[in-house]
């Protein structure tokens, strides 16, 4: 009788060693999947991080010069839709102050900030611009939206909006605007995204445009012939505003309202012979999202 409680002992000595070795195994499993759903959680937190953007959505909404307008959606709240054209449609200067002093011999400039709410564009926007652009009905469907300019005390690397860098200006009442400094960083993901190419009519009209170039030196074709486009953030100096480069590029140091002669840089491509008439028109609008369908 003695030998039957050692078999028992081993038996359950075995069963013991049998559940520690399935239950080792239970959590190595759980480690291991506890694991994986974590390294495929990275992996694919990496890939969304890495994806690229998704584009805008585009509409087509009113005519211009003969060719109806493309517009991309910037965001959608409450049933109306922020838009801004996709290509440069014009060109034209900020404001057409005459006033200034010598830059340099062959470089006149305003000496004076005009703010946006007192801008010659904005005047142009809201009223021939838009009777241009839109019938009667469309017009109903545009919203007003007060807008106000800011003034930029620290360059082109100010970071964002809410930079001590910035400060405000009178707001305004609009029914087409430009984008702010702000505005750009925020719709558009990259620069890439910010790049826009102009109309036959904004060439016409005397758009300046860029020459795309590859890593070795080499014009990309596909990529040359964006144009520059203004923002209603005034620039860092007085009489500048800041503007979209060709490259897209937002440029907070800006460029003179009333337009640039020359940039300086030879590999560039048709500049303006007219000052004023060198950087594009990107228009903005507020409208009913129904009215899009």
């Amino acid at each position: 009788m003695r030998g039957t409680p050692k078999s028992i002992g081993a038996l359950i000595a075995a069963g013991m060693l049998v559940a520690c070795m399935a239950g080792c195994s239970s959590q190595d499993a759980a480690v291991d999947s506890a694991d994986n759903t974590s390294a495929t959680a990275q992996t694919e937190a990496a890939s969304e991080e890495n994806a690229e953007p998704a584009p805008l959505k585009e509409v087509t909404f009113g005519t211009y010069e003969g060719e109806p307008v493309t517009w991309l959606v910037l965001e959608e709240k409450d049933g109306t839709s922020l838009l801004v054209s996709k290509d440069v449609l014009d060109a034209r200067a900020y404001d057409d102050v005459d006033e200034g002093a010598q830059w340099a011999e062959t470089s006149p400039r305003p000496t004076t900030d005009v703010n946006w709410a007192d801008s010659s564009m904005r005047e142009w926007l809201n009223g021939e611009f838009l009777n241009a652009a839109f019938s009667s009905d469309e017009q109903g469907a545009i919203k007003e939206v007060t807008n106000t300019d800011t003034k930029n005390n620290g360059g082109r690397n100010a970071a964002d909006f809410d930079s001590e860098s910035y400060s405000t200006a009178p707001e305004s009442k609009d029914r087409v605007f430009l984008l702010s400094v702000a505005e750009a960083r925020k719709y558009f993901a990259d620069d890439a995204a910010r790049v826009a190419f102009p109309t036959d009519h904004a060439v016409e009209a005397g758009v300046y445009t860029g020459i795309a170039t590859d890593e070795s030196g080499a014009e990309n074709a596909e990529l040359s012939g964006a144009a520059a486009w203004w923002l209603r953030t005034n620039g860092y100096y007085a009489g500048y505003e800041a503007v979209v480069t060709d490259d897209g590029y937002i440029h907070g140091d800006g460029y003179r309202i009333n337009g640039e002669v020359h940039d300086g840089y030879e590999d560039h491509g048709t500049e303006a012979s007219e000052l004023g008439h060198n950087f594009g028109v990107r228009p903005c609008v507020w409208v009913d999202t129904a009215a899009l369908a």
